[in-house]
């Protein structure tokens, strides 16, 4: 029965076994709707908005307690904010279950609203994220017997929160099902699990990772000194240095091709992130039509530059990425065999303020942003010998490592402060 159906009916009979919807907000409805779908015993996931977990609707809180009450609710996790295209609402996980006799006396929460990686205006969560949430998540939903508190250890080995709340704590009060409201962000009196304290641990490793390529600095001797000039350097034009091979067009490669299934990952201007390409993309090729674009095939230190659409900095290839295809609004450049010039050279050099200004200048001239092969290789390129520019790219490539060391740390250590104040205004520590 369709759920508007569904809806109409029970609000006339009241056959709503957790409590009739308030009007007007069909999160409840659709919650009810689909454990009254299961079968004794099954479970479903709900998305859910973050705010439907603590909303003061009097409805709605009497719901929830009734849920939790029955023991529908084994799981909650609130996930990051701007997951979907549509809207920057953060939302939940609902795990339900339809079950005469709870087998759990408590409940899990989960806080992995900070996992992810922004790519342009949305957050993604990457394979590695959905398997940090996974393994903590699936030994529970499985029926794991340990201790509670460690899957609050899990979690924080894996850079996120968890902790088990008994049921009857949680049909107290507000009956909240928002996972930070156990966690320590939520109201006063809610100490986060001592277990998130091992971040100091992580600061301290952040900070050894540091020492690191500082003292492989200090020992290799990269450095740099005022040069007396650009004497033996060369100046070409992009179209000499490199083949320049554009994606196929969009009518050998309509949206209606592409799959978000198994294949060969297709690559977009949103996949070239901070010079480099995602390590997952948004569509695939299924593997039978992918032998068709073998041309556009992707081989490392490629680089792979925006075509049409927003200028994005050029993203290099990596060994990962091997046979993976272009898309119609990219551009592929390989560097000529018979020329001296370094990959990664041309890679940081197309980088450079200059290089990438040159490039939204000459895409900005169309009326839809597009920059043609025939525009871009006559873009000047300027270079030295291959020894010189080699030695350029693994000092560049040394700062980028030291760079990366500091954020890591700098990360690291906010992330401690932040948890560390949880516990001194919580009073679950005391400082020294």
């Amino acid at each position: 029965m369709p759920l508007g159906r569904a809806r109409a009916l029970g609000r006339r009979t009241g056959d709503w076994p957790y409590g009739s919807p308030p009007q007007g907000n069909d999160n409840f409805a659709w919650v009810q709707y689909a454990l009254g779908a299961l079968v004794p015993g099954g479970r479903a996931v709900v998305v859910m908005p973050v705010k439907a977990g603590n909303s003061v609707n009097t409805a709605e809180r009497e719901i929830r307690r009734a849920l939790v009450r029955g023991g529908a609710v084994e799981c909650v996790i609130t996930l990051p904010s701007h997951l979907f295209s549509a809207t920057p609402v953060p939302v939940s996980l609902w795990v339900l279950r339809r079950a005469e006799h709870p087998e759990r006396e408590g409940i899990l929460f989960v806080d992995a609203q900070d996992l992810g990686t922004k790519v342009r205006r949305r957050r993604v969560l990457r394979d590695t994220d959905c398997e940090a949430i996974t393994a903590v998540v699936r030994p529970w939903l499985d029926g794991e017997r340990c201790p509670d508190g460690e899957y609050a250890v899990r979690a924080a080995e894996r850079g996120f929160s968890a902790v088990v709340v008994a049921r009857q704590v949680v049909a107290d009060e507000g009956c909240s099902l928002r996972p930070a409201d156990y966690l320590g962000s939520g109201k006063y009196g809610a100490a986060p699990a001592t277990a998130q304290l091992l971040e100091a641990g992580e600061v301290v490793g952040r900070r050894d990772e540091l020492l690191l390529p500082e003292r492989r600095a200090r020992e290799s001797g990269n450095g740099y000194r005022t040069g007396s000039g650009p004497g033996g350097w060369n100046e070409a034009v992009l179209g000499e240095l490199c083949e320049i091979r554009p994606g196929p067009s969009y009518t050998r490669l309509p949206a209606v091709a592409r799959t978000a299934d198994a294949g060969v990952p297709l690559v977009f201007p949103q996949d070239l992130v901070d010079g480099r390409i995602a390590d997952k993309t948004r569509d695939r090729v299924p593997w039978e039509m992918a032998e068709r674009f073998k041309r556009f095939e992707l081989l490392p230190n490629d680089i792979v530059c925006v075509r049409t659409g927003a200028q994005q900095r050029p993203a290099l290839v990596s060994g990962t990425q091997t046979g993976w295809l272009l898309s119609s609004n990219v551009t592929r450049l390989r560097a000529r065999p018979d020329v001296e010039i370094d990959p990664q050279y041309l890679h940081a050099y197309l980088g450079l303020r200059y290089s990438r200004e040159w490039m939204s200048h000459r895409a900005a001239a169309t009326a839809a942003p597009s920059l043609s092969s025939a525009a871009l290789g006559h873009l000047p390129v300027r270079f030295p010998p291959i020894g010189h520019q080699r030695r350029s790219v693994r000092l560049l490539d040394e700062l980028g490592r030291r760079a990366d060391a500091y954020a890591s740390y700098v990360s690291a250590l906010g992330r401690l402060r932040a948890e560390l104040a949880e516990h001194l205004l919580h009073g679950s520590v005391e400082p020294l």
